[in-house]
C-alpha cells in the first residue's frame, strides 16, 4: 500500500502533466486554427443572452446570463468547434481571443437593448509574455 506522500506525489506529477503549458509552436498552431473574424447577432430571452455565433459558413448557439459570462461562452463554443486542447485554452484565454469593442459592450450591458450585432476580430498576432 502507498503511503499518502507518495500518493500525493503521483497525484503533483498527474496534475502538473495535464495542466502543463503548451510550447510556443503549438500554442501558435492553436491560435491560427481560430477564425480571424466571427460574427455574433444575440437577443434577450427572458435573463438570457442568446447568441448565435456565425463563423466559416457555420452557425452555433450560445447563452449566458451576463455580458461578461456570454464573451466566455464566445470563445468557449470557439475553442470546441476549432478542438483547441485545455492546455492552449488556459492560455488563449488570458489573452482574450475574440472581445466586443467597448461600444458593442456597453449593448450587451444596457438591458434596455433588446438584439443586436457585433462582429469580432482576433488579434493579428500571438503575444505572450
Amino acid at each position: 500500500m502507498l503511503s499518502i506522500y507518495y500518493k500525493n506525489k503521483i497525484k503533483n506529477i498527474f496534475n502538473n502533466l495535464i495542466q502543463s503549458k503548451p510550447c510556443r509552436e503549438v500554442l501558435e498552431a492553436n491560435f491560427y486554427k481560430l477564425p480571424e473574424k466571427i460574427e455574433v447577432e444575440w437577443f434577450r430571452d427572458g435573463k438570457f443572452i442568446v447568441g448565435i455565433i456565425k463563423v466559416d459558413g457555420h452557425e452555433y448557439k450560445t447563452q449566458a446570463l451576463s455580458s461578461d459570462e456570454f464573451i466566455e461562452m464566445v470563445n468557449d463554443t470557439l475553442y470546441t468547434v476549432y478542438e483547441i486542447p485545455n492546455s492552449c485554452i488556459n492560455v488563449l484565454s488570458k489573452i482574450k481571443r475574440f472581445c466586443p469593442s467597448q461600444e458593442e459592450l456597453n449593448k450587451l450591458n444596457n438591458n434596455l437593448i433588446k438584439r443586436s450585432d457585433m462582429n469580432l476580430v482576433r488579434e493579428k498576432k500571438l503575444v505572450t509574455a
